[in-house]
């Protein structure tokens, strides 16, 4: 195929946009299906058509377009430059390259590259957004706001709120952040990003009441998410209603294979005072990892609980000799023996008082005195 021939087809595809029409607006579905759908082709072609005409921008800017959309990030990257090197005044380009470099975690240049898009007029969500998110990355809050700012005032949106909540959360402004989540799920009741943030919020301010609203809203939009059961489970836990979440963590446990959620159904057990059970979930969560001491501590205090003492002991010195720096299970085994010690001193003391007053000579009999 001619050179000539390929620019048509190049053409005709959707892969050539308007120079002098809005960048912006100038990603037409046929275009998005191509690359989706046929990228190993569309590489192909653009490729031999960068062979043939090397001084054509656009074509590097598409080629890098799929290989952004394949993940290939730094190959995107090569061909992003080579655009930018043939056309350095083209925003759309640079806010590319910017795409490119968050991807690479290299914040400062995604910054540089969305600042010089944004001075060659180049205005969106996209834009303000990615450059919010790496002001943050950084730790230019305020930075972050300003950008922020320029985005909700655009066109606000669940999204763009619940980032702003973030960045206020970052400046410490913990009542403004919380007004963005809750605008957040204002505009968008089914976005689980800032239900998930205010849940979390409540829980560290131990808030119980918020904190039980928005994680039911969470299960409300998607009940099958285990880590959202586990908050639940948590907080039932927290408010003392801990048959409420031994079942919360028995279904956990059950769907996924996880030691965790055996030694928390451990724990609440052990609160409840079946030390039976506690000892046995316990164990189990040892059995799958071995080397997670707490579950050990667990099965020692259950042991202890249920008197019987020496198997507490035994299992408290495995784990002293596993960890000599478990400082808590070397006191915890210090306190058992002085308690035993204590408890065989108190039985001697019994003994020996049962066997004085059993082996205790008759009482004697004064012998009447005869009156003759």
């Amino acid at each position: 195929m001619s050179l000539n021939s390929k620019l048509v087809v190049f053409y005709l595809f959707g892969f050539l946009f308007v120079f002098s029409g809005c960048v912006e607006h100038s990603k037409d579905a046929l275009l998005s299906t191509e690359i989706k759908v046929n990228a190993g082709e569309a590489l192909d072609f653009l490729n031999d058509l960068a062979d043939d005409n090397p001084d054509n921008s656009e074509v590097f800017y598409q080629l890098s377009r799929v290989h952004f959309e394949q993940g290939s990030f730094e190959r995107a990257l090569q061909n992003i430059k080579k655009a930018v090197d043939i056309k350095g005044d083209y925003a759309e380009y640079h806010f590319m390259e910017g795409m490119i470099y968050q991807k690479l975690n290299r914040p400062d240049e995604s910054i540089k590259a969305l600042l010089l898009a944004e001075s060659m007029g180049k205005t969106s969500q996209e834009l303000y957004k990615i450059i919010a998110e790496e002001y943050l990355r950084v730790g230019m809050s305020d930075k972050a706001r300003e950008a922020i700012n320029r985005l909700t005032s655009m066109k606000p949106s669940a999204e763009s709120f619940t980032l702003k909540g973030q960045i206020m959360l970052s400046l410490g402004d913990t009542a403004q952040a919380i007004d963005n989540f809750e605008k957040s799920i204002e505009l968008d009741k089914s976005y689980i990003r800032p239900v998930v943030i205010l849940a979390d919020i409540n829980i560290a301010r131990n808030n119980n009441e918020k904190a039980f609203y928005f994680v039911n809203h969470l299960m409300e939009l998607d009940p099958d998410n285990l880590d959202f059961m586990e908050k639940k489970g948590n907080l039932l836990q927290r408010s003392g209603q801990l048959d409420s979440a031994v079942q919360v963590f028995k279904h956990i446990a059950s769907v996924r294979d996880d030691y965790m959620d055996l030694y928390k159904l451990s724990n609440i057990y052990y609160l409840m005072g079946e030390y039976d059970s506690s000892r046995m979930m316990a164990e189990q969560a040892f059995i799958k990892n071995e080397e997670f001491l707490e579950a050990r501590l667990v099965i020692a205090r259950s042991l202890e609980k249920l008197r019987k003492y020496q198997d507490a002991i035994d299992v408290y010195e495995l784990i002293v000799e596993s960890d000599s720096t478990f400082n808590l299970a070397i006191t915890e085994l210090d306190n058992l023996k002085r308690k035993v010690a204590y408890l065989w001193r108190l039985e001697q003391q019994r003994t020996a008082r049962d066997s004085a007053i059993k082996n205790m000579p008759p009482p004697v009999q004064k012998k009447e005195l005869d009156d003759n």
